[in-house]
């Protein structure tokens, strides 16, 4: 298979596929995983009142899921939570030329995402108590 240039830079480079310093200050993590697509995905936020201020990841997958991971992660630094709880997946498709067959894997980096904005979250309890 052929990759557009974007995937084999992001792919080549990774500049964000790291882990972040347990313990770090805001720091938040979601991962997904779809075995019968060979795909699993860890994401890092480093959250600071409301602003992603850092984002890391581990992947498993394609070189697609590699660069889409890549790309991801740089759309969302420095940007606020809000970006993250809408990713548009559409953009980050065409910005990769990702295949239509492989748009599971990028579900599964969506995925990723929202576990990391669902852990932001209140707990429900806590959601309770300040009402």
């Amino acid at each position: 298979m052929e990759y557009s240039s974007e995937v084999a830079r992001r792919f080549a480079a990774q500049p964000g596929a790291r882990e972040l310093a347990p313990g770090a200050p805001g720091l938040v993590m979601g991962e997904a995983e779809d075995r019968t697509l060979h795909v699993w995905v860890r994401f890092q936020l480093q959250v600071i009142d409301g602003v992603i201020q850092t984002v890391r990841y581990r992947v498993f997958g394609c070189p697609h899921t590699i660069a889409a991971a890549s790309w991801i992660a740089e759309a969302l630094e420095g940007r606020t939570v809000d970006v993250a709880r809408h990713l548009d997946l559409a953009a980050l498709r065409a910005a990769l030329d990702v295949p239509v067959e492989k748009l599971g894997k990028l579900l599964r980096i969506e995925d990723a995402i929202a576990a990391c904005v669902r852990a932001l979250e209140p707990a429900p309890l806590e959601r309770a108590r300040k009402n």
